[in-house]
């Protein structure tokens, strides 16, 4: 079967890998789609070394596996796996860009509905990263919420952010096309944050406190001080992108006397077995997305940019390194590969 590897800095190539049956636990899964984890991939395949911090030197060496989120249809089930069967779709977590995954029971779940797209079902592990950020921010109805940053998971988080009563919903971003999309997917207001009164302007929007909860998504050290600004007295601010850089901040002025919480945000920053009030696990949160997709309250279609073919990996993964616009959802469509093997 085919997979896309990392096979050296920059560069993807597509590998014939080894395919194997499910042992006991575990599910065989044929994928229909994977999604593009732009910053996350990006960083993997362009640098030497590891995420920055903690995990630094992670990763190792190339060739590296890369895609944790896609979509696809049951094909074989282990021993002990008796409430999944052949032909269910299901969401799937860390199954890679390939064909066919095998994998342990507890990384993939059904689709609740047949009204779910298999595209938008691939998105639902990374957006599932935003709702665990917008639940530590702790927004009760009427409280305000600003994103900043509106790349795959700012516009997860736009749209969690609505769901959970937040006004206003404020979108920030420089891309003039990317505020515009989150305006469509729910935010009240979008803004530009090179505007030299950008603070007054969240203020003004805010009834003069500044947002009570704050979604920092960018990872740039640059934005989180203009954020801080913009943040009410005792606000909360989560850091949702990874900040793989050091930064500085004045923490006396911006944090302490304010009161600002500043909250860490990681993937891996949430429970691993039991989900309680404000910290639910992993799968637990794509469960929830999973529900409000299927009831029609989530948009992913309109995220979606691109689709290609994963015969076109490496074009696509070129692109990723050099484009400093990188498209906001990209997925790969493996059903393609089944197309290009009938010929």
């Amino acid at each position: 079967m085919k997979q896309i590897v990392f096979e050296r800095r920059n560069t993807a190539a597509l590998w014939d890998v080894e395919d194997r049956m499910p042992d006991a636990g575990e599910v065989r899964i044929k994928m229909s789609f994977t999604a593009v984890s732009a910053g996350t991939e990006r960083d993997s395949l362009t640098r030497d070394t590891g995420l920055s911090g903690a995990e630094r030197n992670s990763i190792g060496g190339f060739p590296r596996m890369s895609g944790y989120s896609g979509s696809g249809v049951v094909e074989n089930v282990g021993a002990g796996v008796e409430d999944l069967h052949p032909g269910d779709r299901v969401m799937v977590h860390g199954g890679g860009h390939k064909q066919y995954a095998t994998l342990a029971r507890g990384e993939v779940i059904q689709l609740p509905s047949e009204k779910i797209d298999m595209k938008d079902a691939a998105l639902t592990i990374i957006a599932g990263f935003s709702l665990a950020a917008v639940r530590k921010a702790r927004l009760e109805l009427g409280e305000s919420c600003m994103v900043v940053g509106l790349g795959l998971l700012g516009l997860f988080a736009v749209q969690y952010a609505k769901l959970c009563g937040a006004s206003p919903v404020i979108a920030v971003d420089f891309s003039e096309e990317r505020r515009a999309l989150a305006l469509k997917l729910g935010a009240d207001c979008a803004l530009d944050p090179s505007q030299p009164d950008h603070a007054q302007r969240v203020r003004a929007l805010t009834g003069g406190r500044g947002a009570n909860g704050v979604i920092e998504v960018t990872g740039n050290g640059n934005a989180l001080n203009q954020a801080l600004l913009c943040t009410a007295r005792f606000g909360r601010v989560v850091l949702l992108g990874c900040t793989r850089d050091p930064a500085t901040v004045d923490f006396y002025c911006d944090v302490h006397c304010p009161g600002i919480e500043l909250i860490g945000a990681h993937s891996g920053a949430r429970p691993r077995m039991e989900s309680h009030a404000g910290w639910w696990t992993e799968m637990d949160d794509c469960a929830v997305t999973l529900k409000y997709l299927a009831a029609g309250r989530l948009n992913f279609h309109d995220m979606i940019q691109e689709v290609h073919s994963p015969m076109e990996a490496p074009e696509v993964y070129r692109r990723l390194c050099l484009e400093r616009n990188f498209p906001i959802g990209v997925l790969f469509d493996w059903s393609q590969m089944d197309e290009n093997a009938s010929r």
